[in-house]
């Protein structure tokens, strides 16, 4: 009797007996698509393909729509909201009564039944029901309580992933996808210790794929070392894996391991010379090594040989232009412009917002982040605004686009009216999502850094968009219709770099209210050198930067620097640096070199330096505020753009306008005056640590109360016809 002719009970018991039946699979995928139904066609044509490779001209034949598609077919059962769940339960409903033995459409139901907008009048009782079906008759044990884990998971609802996924601890402990995946869910829900348990238990795979994919969910948790152990169990299983070393390299990278990034890459060239993706990997050393005109060159030539004007690489290439010395504040921003004309011109804005008044009595503002974690710039500045916003006239809906959970994440999420998990949603679908929640505006809080979403601000998810916080510079997009700064980053003389419009706050566009205790250091002894210092990262040593401090060490005899960066921890960096000062002058003893540290600990490092100097072009940010936090005075060259006008406007906003420098000769003869006023400083940090709590700069709930201020400006603008293209407060 052939496979055709029996009916698809029968066929799913066949599996049940033996669940690798290639040919089997085939023929339910074949069978699901003939009747119309494209999911399980997907996921049974998926299956054969896993346990025979050479099915895929038979399953090329079938034309399963998108059948490869992460984010397609069933994967839509991961989404918090169907807007067809109800449509789709009753037709997988009719399939089931037909089908009884169907254990894949008594899955769906399961999942479907469950999703917020189903109107059936027993939706508990029929959830229950269809699962215990799709478990009588799953063909591997556990296998519907993992995807039912894995789309509550992917649908936000950590606590229910956690209820269905540690369901199999007793039923398969050593599924090690579903432990991987229960790891994250504990970490969500905030219970680490069990998190790490259920990690390592899925570390004990054999499966070098397997591996590879645990490997990159754990380093999207901040477990680095943990992941390169399990690249390196993968490695050994498998030597010369090519994706696997480029995975290794790219953590390494991250973690500033350079020499073992270096060996990595190496490797990757012995084995596949031209590997593109190594190339771009070398490319970011350049970076790593301080080297921002390198690294710059080396990302323009890839982007304009890649032939995807919509790469990430875009965005690579526009944050490393900010930290390129030799360019004009007029060419960054029309490089910006024109990384973003491909992304505006390839996507539909199918949305069209009247002009309205909102007839809501609270306006509605959606943030899109996917930073609000430890010790990330964004969460330092944006987690003391969510704390303070006034529910009682503005909605808070964040769209959280990473996949880092933390303390901090779940302190952020208790403050908002809606929180959506969007990293498994792809630019159309978030777009859709914020359409659906009414936002009224938007907030960008990445610009073009790594968890950015620009696509979706490019279609437009709501009238008004605004970018904030996370990127110092112009998006370069025409759909964002404000860049929020204040009058110094953004002053209106200005506004022909920007895209945006220009929506301006008193005083400070960044606001220092610190969540932790950092106790002041003692002061240092009186008559010691002075020690200089900076602990920005290795690409914004610039050479201008270096050449204007080799000018401050020599206008200053007997005086020191420290530098202090993840990249210094790497010999060959330090070497470097050390090579550039030595030939302007500056003799290796009066260099000191740290690499990273804990916060706490390099909070207590600014005990070691005097006074703090800041790069060009790109000044510190959170570098900044932290040095004046811990009372170290810091003298700033004011520049030609945001980026580069930070440092000017937490001095302004400070009240300490003379540690600022409209040019080079300035800031030298600044930074010397402060040196012999050293002794001074070293005994006075409590009275600048006073001094800044008293300002505008850490005046949070003022801030907070500007901002959303701020908002309402731009909805006014917006509902009165959207004519200006300035607005702030007094």
């Amino acid at each position: 009797m052939t496979l055709e002719s029996q009916d698809m009970t029968i066929l799913w018991q066949l599996l049940k007996r033996f669940p690798v039946q290639a040919l089997v699979w085939l023929e339910l995928a074949r069978r699901y698509a003939n009747n119309g139904l494209p999911w399980q066609a997907s996921y049974a044509a998926r299956q054969a393909l896993r346990c025979d490779a050479a099915l895929r001209p038979q399953l090329d034949v079938l034309n399963i729509e998108h059948w490869q598609d992460a984010t397609a077919g069933d994967a839509l059962l991961g989404r918090a909201a169907l807007p067809d769940a109800g449509a789709f339960a009753k037709h997988f409903a009719t399939v089931v009564s037909q089908e009884p033995g169907d254990w894949l459409s008594w899955l769906y139901l399961a999942r479907l039944f469950e999703m917020p907008g189903m109107n059936a009048p027993d939706r508990p009782q029929d959830h229950r029901h269809a699962l215990a079906q799709a478990q009588a008759l799953e063909v591997i044990p556990g296998e519907s309580l993992h995807w039912l884990g894995v789309w509550r998971l992917n649908a936000g609802d950590a606590q229910g992933a956690v209820a269905a996924l540690s369901g199999l601890l007793e039923v398969r402990p050593v599924r090690y996808g579903s432990m991987m995946y229960l790891g994250e869910a504990l970490l969500q829900t905030g219970n680490v210790a069990a998190a790490e348990k259920s990690f390592t238990r899925a570390s004990l795979s054999s499966n070098p794929d397997f591996l590879l994919s645990l490997s990159a969910r754990v380093y999207s948790h901040n477990y680095w070392q943990e992941a390169i152990s399990v690249l390196q169990k993968a490695l050994g299983l498998r030597p010369d894996h090519v994706p696997t070393w480029l995975a290794l390299a790219k953590i390494q990278s991250e973690a500033y391991a350079l020499a073992d990034c270096r060996d990595s890459l190496d490797r990757v060239k012995k084995l596949e010379p031209d590997n593109r993706e190594a190339a771009l990997l070398e490319a970011g050393l350049q970076g790593r090594i301080g080297d921002a005109k390198g690294h710059l060159s080396t990302l323009q030539r890839a982007y304009e040989t890649g032939g995807d004007p919509l790469s990430r690489l875009a965005s690579s290439v526009a944050m490393t232009s900010l930290y390129h010395d030799e360019l004009t504040a007029d060419e960054v921003a029309a490089l910006h412009r024109r990384l973003c004309e491909p992304i505006e011109a390839a996507v539909i804005q199918k949305a069209v917002f009247a002009n309205r008044h909102s007839s809501r009595s609270r306006l509605r503002i959606g943030y899109v982040t996917g930073d609000l974690h430890r010790q990330h710039p964004v969460n330092i500045f944006m987690l003391p605004v969510l704390l303070r916003h006034d529910h009682s006239r503005f909605e808070i809906c964040i769209y959280h686009t990473g996949t880092m959970h933390d303390e901090y994440t779940r302190q952020a999420k208790a403050c908002t009216d809606r929180w959506l998990e969007a990293a498994n949603l792809d630019d159309a679908a978030l777009q859709q999502a914020i359409i659906d929640d009414g936002i009224d505006v938007l907030v960008d809080l990445a610009g073009h850094t790594a968890t950015h979403r620009l696509g979706v601000f490019a279609m437009r998810a709501a009238p008004v968009q605004a970018t904030f916080l996370g990127y110092p510079y112009s998006t370069g997009l025409s759909t964002m219709d404000w860049i929020i700064g204040d009058a110094t980053v953004t002053p209106t003389e200005h506004a022909h770099l920007y895209s945006e419009g220009l929506a301006q706050l008193p005083g400070s566009v960044f606001c220092w209210a610190a969540v932790n205790s950092y106790p002041l250091p003692p002061p240092r002894p009186a008559g010691v050198p002075v020690v200089f210092g900076s602990f920005n990262n290795a690409m914004k040593l610039s050479p201008k930067t270096i050449a204007l401090w080799v000018k401050v060490l020599l206008e200053v005899p007997d005086s020191k620097l420290l530098l202090k960066a993840p990249s210094l921890k790497d010999a060959a960096v330090r070497a470097r640096f050390a090579d550039l000062f030595a030939k302007q002058g500056i003799a290796p003893e009066r260099l000191i070199f740290r690499g990273p540290s804990g916060l706490s600990d390099m909070m207590r490092e600014y005990g070691d330096i005097d006074i703090a100097l800041d790069p060009a072009p790109y000044n510190g940010g959170t570098t900044t505020l932290q040095a004046l936090w811990m009372g170290v005075p810091v003298i700033s060259l004011v520049g030609g753009n945001f980026v580069s006008r930070m440092g000017a406007s937490f001095l302004y906003t400070l009240g300490q306008p003379d540690w600022t420098a409209e040019d080079e000769a300035g800031y030298v003869a600044k930074a010397a005056r402060v040196a012999e006023q050293c002794n001074f400083w070293r005994g006075n940090r409590p009275h600048l640590r006073a001094r800044m709590s008293a300002s505008p700069l850490c005046d949070i709930d003022t801030y907070v109360h500007r901002l959303q201020g701020l908002y309402e400006k731009m909805w006014a603008n917006y509902c009165d016809g959207g004519e200006q293209r300035l607005i702030g407060l007094k």
